[in-house]
């Protein structure tokens, strides 16, 4: 199970409204012989997706029913997507589309968000999340596949590759290590207490999740804001995500996953983000000496959004060294 730290101060956390899209890091993935940092990317416009919806499915697993989205020949080798905390399965869409030329792009609706059910307080740890991804493979009966995470999942990809090392091929996490420090947890729990936002408008919703995040096109938020807002019984929008989720974001060590991985493993790092400090980096190159660490630049926490060339490009050169 998680390894719990004391509860301290200050400072949030990811998606709603993000706060750390806009915090600056010191230098991140200095060069040694495992790191690298992504070339800066060209300047790009604001272009609309005309590729085909997804597929949709449903299954029942652990007392609850999940959803998910998949594209891609289903012969293809499965990319599993595992998205950030109180985000959900189709903030990965022009991601998932690209990859699925050569994938079988397959997102989940991790439980508690999007159209998957909500578990409950005290159900929404690393390895109840984890568990859910064992059941998805176990029901599209999967070969090995490669599993990313953004942020918290991420963390879910690892704990389940950690778990059942025979059905991973490659484990890619999104600026997350494998510590949530007391600072962090304080600042959901700050965010709990206040309660969530509500709003008139899908615009509404998008301005919000946008913050003060200026590389992500505000379409990006627009997309975002239309699949992961549901209405509440007083007319107004409210999130997909299950509030008690929150409950269990807490301070966390997660090294001794790490020290089970198989895998090969690959660290992408928003040159602009604090998440993923030196000393974790530090502490991923000790445990696991093979691990890849890429800084891409002008990237905030959430790298798929501010920078989806240089995202996809780091993603495809390593799943080539390894084949996949």
């Amino acid at each position: 199970m998680d390894r719990r730290l004391p509860l301290g101060v200050l400072v949030s956390c990811c998606y709603l409204a993000n706060p750390i899209q806009g915090s600056r890091a010191g230098p991140l993935g200095e060069r040694v012989a495992v790191s690298r940092e992504a070339p800066p990317p060209p300047a790009r416009p604001a272009a609309r997706d005309t590729a085909p919806e997804p597929r949709h499915g449903y299954f029942r697993a652990n007392g609850l029913r999940f959803h998910y989205v998949e594209w891609g020949a289903e012969s293809a080798t499965p990319l599993l997507l595992l998205h950030h905390i109180n985000s959900h399965a189709r903030t990965w869409d022009h991601f998932a589309r690209s990859m699925s030329r050569d994938h079988r792009v397959i997102a989940l609706d991790m439980r508690g968000h999007g159209d998957s059910d909500w578990a409950g307080d005290g159900k929404y740890t690393a390895e109840d999340y984890a568990a859910d991804v064992a059941a998805l493979v176990d029901h599209l009966r999967l070969p090995p596949a490669i599993v990313l995470g953004g942020s918290t999942g991420g963390r879910v990809a690892l704990v389940f590759a950690a778990q059942h090392p025979e059905r991973v091929t490659a484990v890619i996490m999104e600026d997350v290590g494998a510590v949530r420090p007391a600072s962090i947890a304080q600042g959901w729990a700050e965010r709990l207490a206040r309660g969530d936002p509500e709003f008139d408008t899908v615009e509404e919703w998008a301005r919000q999740l946008q913050g003060q995040n200026r590389r992500t096109p505000f379409e990006g938020f627009l997309h975002d804001a239309r699949h992961g807002t549901r209405p509440l019984p007083n007319g107004k929008l409210g999130l997909k995500r299950d509030p008690a989720v929150q409950r269990d974001l807490v301070p966390l060590e997660l090294w001794h996953y790490v020290e089970r991985l198989r895998a090969p493993l690959l660290v992408l790092i928003g040159s602009e983000s604090s998440i993923v400090g030196k000393d974790q980096q530090d502490r991923f190159r000790q445990i696991l000496p093979t691990v890849e660490l890429v800084t891409i630049q002008d990237a905030g926490h959430i790298i798929v959004h501010d920078q989806p060339e240089a995202f996809e490009r780091a993603v495809r050169q390593f799943l080539a060294q390894h084949g996949l």
